[in-house]
Formats: C-alpha cells, structure tokens, sequence
C-alpha cells in the first residue's frame, strides 16, 4: 500500500489503495492553531445567560366584603419567604407598564403585587395586611405607587396600623411628611432613558435597605 507523508499529495494520491498521512508541517499547523483557541474564546466570550424569568399568576385576595384582584410575581428561584413591594397603578388602573415593575421587582428578589384596580382606602389597606400575611412574603411590606398611586399609598402610611415598612412614589407631587420612610422620584412620564435607569437604581437600592 502507497503512503504519502508530505503536505500537498501529488499524483493520484486519492486513489485506490493511497493513503495519506499528515506531514510534519500540517502537524505543526494543527497544533499551532489548538494552541490559538484559548485567545479566540477570550477575545469572543459566550454571552451570559439570561436570567429566569419570574413566576407569576393572575391572583386574588379578600378585600373588604369582596375579593380583590391582581397580579402576582414572585423570584424564579426564591428559597422560602422574600419581602414584598405593592406596586400601586395610576388612575387608570393597572397595565402592562405596572406588570412589568412587578417582574422587574420580582427578578430583583421581591414578591410583587399589583391590583387590577385599588377603588379606596380600605381595599389598599386591606391588600397589604393580606402581603404582610401572605406565605411567600417576610412579613415586610413596602408600597410603590404611581401617580394617583402615589397618593393612596400616602392615604395608607397614614392610616392607623399600616403595616407599610417603606415606600416609593413616581409622582409629580410632593408627598407629605410620613411616619415610614419615603423615597421620592418623578413622575414615570417626566423620565426618560438614562434618568429612567438611574431613578429605577434608587429604588431598588432602597427598597433593599429598608426591607432587608
């Protein structure tokens, strides 16, 4: 049987009965370019993964005389109880745009719930007694509240027994002074690209610090 060790097979190489071998120069070549892989990997990481995407479900929960009904995220991969954050709509009630603070929440480490519609005190009130209670949640309770949210919310740090351990209203008016601590930011509307970004850091920030 013909073998050819050289690196370019000349002649019929490929032909019946020819075998061929890689010649020292391919070998070098081989190795050379395994040698190369580590910098190429380096140069072009693999992207990092994208988290899990948090657990939710269409909820409700007993309200004054009535059930009331919302949204619910909690962390993809929480381990037993985590603090909770009422994310309180606008006038006109909740929306995809409030949903979504409830999944950003909830990838941060929170459990998250949004009302379909809060129609008064006692229903907001009600909503965090039943967090503070709820088996996924510490025990602590922060609100964040948008616009006519805001203003609940402040309705409820005021209320006897509010069991608000915090809050943080996207409002274009100044809250009151309150007996739980307050973060303040501008309305959602009044925030665009990096002021977005950075208003949103603050608030996870807080809410880390005060319901930790």
């Amino acid at each position: 049987m013909a073998e050819r060790g050289d690196d370019g097979p000349d002649g019929d190489a490929g032909g019946a009965g020819a075998t061929w071998r890689p010649g020292r120069r391919t070998l070098i070549a081989g190795a050379a370019a395994l040698a190369a892989l580590p910098a190429v990997a380096a140069r072009h990481p693999k992207p990092p993964k994208a988290p899990p995407p948090p657990k939710t479900a269409n909820i409700r929960w007993p309200g004054p005389g009535h059930d009331l009904h919302g949204y619910m995220a909690i962390p993809a991969k929480a381990h037993g109880p985590q603090p909770a954050v009422l994310v309180v709509h606008d006038a006109g009630g909740a929306d995809p745009f409030t949903r979504g603070l409830c999944d950003q929440l909830a990838a941060a480490g929170f459990v998250a719930c949004a009302p379909i519609r809060l129609a008064s005190l006692e229903e907001a009130v009600a909503t965090v007694h039943w967090l503070a209670s709820n088996a996924y949640a510490t025990g602590k309770v922060a609100g964040l509240g948008l616009g006519w949210g805001a203003s609940l919310l402040e309705r409820v740090a005021a209320s006897p027994q509010p069991q608000l351990t915090a809050m943080v209203t996207f409002s274009a008016d100044r809250i009151a002074d309150l007996p739980v601590p307050a973060l303040h930011l501008q309305a959602v509307a009044q925030l665009q690209g990096e002021a977005y970004a950075q208003a949103w850091q603050q608030t996870l920030v807080f809410l880390k610090d005060h319901l930790a």
